[in-house]
């Protein structure tokens, strides 16, 4: 494989990727400490937590939707070399994540348990899932700035700087677990709640080490420096791209929240499985996150400084390395999957289930890199509408409608279920190459603003 002999695209690869990788292990890590923790108190807690965080999933979604498609202009204008422009652009969006972290934290103070009972209707679950909901909702603004904040340095080339701060919120997290869920070293036990306040703690000592970090004198980014606003049609265009690209996160992360309704409809008790799957899958992610990064920077920024011929060919090896990277996680996790869920604190149906859902996973799993790295090499180019069609419109004309007939119309076993469903992502492989080939992702927005 020619990609692997290209010692200086490898070396910065991963200079670019390594440190985006640990706060990606990071942040998994967490939530399956998460989960380890709270499976000691029992299923019911496992569910609602999981639950619970189908919301919170949902607005991340959102956000990261949001703060890439601010990024975008981010990382062309930083490769134009304007640093008045990137730094307007910075601020801009810090101030359209504040407004939308507002509007969804007042929505969760109105009505926090409609975000649970939608999916399930045990009682105690539910009571759980709104015990958990009632803190995490405190975090939603720090996250938000945390987010913009990260992804303005990771495509100024800078991901080390989050990745600290990424640490530094493990361990806060981590720490306070251990200590609130279970009630160790005289700290009461306060089992969901406790898991939610280290969360929501850890959250705010993020954001704040981000914006120390970010009002250093040596900072290419600064807050309180005078740079000017941007213009109006700015604006707008930020507006034309970054919308689009939230949208496409909402309809993407409300699917795949339809998909697990339609999968706890068909069997509430398989929620635990589930959960447990996805802590496990996203240790893959882990390996393929960083090139989400390496494509903003390493097509990003080619394109802003205009040396198209580049760009085209660092979207290549972008592609080559998302297929590699997958292969190797998705070979892991088959050969740990009768392993791994034992870790956790499932009833014997469930640690079946979980074995065999992991396997399916590990087949199929390549698929969503394959698709992703192509939603990012469209994406770093503005090409946002393409990014809406093989991304969010897919989730719902594929996954969703695929778990919809055969889940509430034409019922069949859970297990071929979740296959059929993951089997959608070789469809979604065939749709993604079509737009990459079109080639409209190829433009300078640094020339269109």
């Amino acid at each position: 494989m020619h990609i692997l002999k290209n010692r200086d695209f490898l070396r910065y690869y991963f200079k670019l990727t390594l440190p985006v990788m640990i706060q990606q292990l990071l942040v998994n890590l967490v939530s399956m400490c998460d989960t380890l923790m709270i499976s000691s108190v029992g299923e019911d807690a496992i569910s609602a937590v999981a639950v619970a965080n189908k919301f919170f999933f949902i607005y991340s979604l959102a956000i990261f939707g949001l703060t890439n498609g601010v990024g975008l202009y981010i990382s062309q204008y930083y490769g134009a070399n304007d640093q008045t422009s990137y730094n307007r652009v910075f601020r801009y969006g810090n101030v359209l994540c504040i407004i939308v972290g507002a509007l969804v934290s007042v929505f969760l103070f109105v009505n926090p348990e409609i975000t649970i009972s939608i999916f399930v209707k045990n009682p105690r679950v539910i009571a759980m899932g709104v015990e958990y909901v009632e803190v995490l909702r405190w975090c939603y603004i720090p996250f938000a700035i945390a987010g913009m904040c990260s992804v303005a340095f990771r495509v100024m080339g800078h991901p080390q700087i989050p990745m600290v701060s990424g640490l530094v919120a493990f361990i806060t997290n981590v720490v306070l677990n251990y200590l609130l869920i279970m009630g160790n070293f005289g700290f009461p036990q306060l089992g969901v709640a406790g898991a939610a306040i280290a969360t929501c703690i850890s959250r705010w000592v993020e954001m704040i080490l981000l914006l120390v970090i970010v009002n250093r004198k040596d900072s290419r980014i600064r807050m309180h420096v005078a740079y000017g606003k941007l213009s109006f049609s700015l604006k707008k265009d930020i507006i034309a791209k970054a919308i689009p690209l939230m949208c496409n996160e909402v309809m993407y992360s409300l699917g795949l929240s339809i998909v697990f309704l339609n999968f706890s409809f068909m069997s509430e008790s398989s929620i635990p499985a589930l959960t447990v799957v996805d802590n496990i899958n996203n240790l893959v992610y882990v390996l393929f996150s960083g090139c989400g990064v390496a494509i903003g920077v390493m097509v990003g920024s080619e394109l802003g400084a205009n040396r198209i011929d580049k760009a085209k060919e660092n979207a290549k090896n972008m592609i080559w390395m998302a297929l590699l990277t997958y292969a190797i996680g998705s070979a892991l996790i088959l050969i740990t999957s009768g392993i791994t869920p034992k870790a956790f604190s499932l009833r014997a149906d469930s640690l079946h289930l979980a074995t065999l859902l992991l396997i399916v996973k590990s087949l199929l799993s390549w698929t969503q890199g394959y698709s992703n790295t192509i939603y990012y090499i469209l994406r770093s180019g503005g090409d946002t509408k393409s990014v809406l069609i093989i991304d969010g419109l897919f989730t719902w004309l594929g996954p969703v409608l695929t778990s919809t007939i055969f889940s509430r119309i034409f019922p069949i076993d859970f297990l071929f279920l979740y296959i059929a469903v993951e089997a959608m992502g070789l469809v979604k492989v065939c749709i993604a190459t079509m737009f990459y080939r079109k080639e409209k992702w190829i433009r300078n927005l640094t020339q269109h603003a």
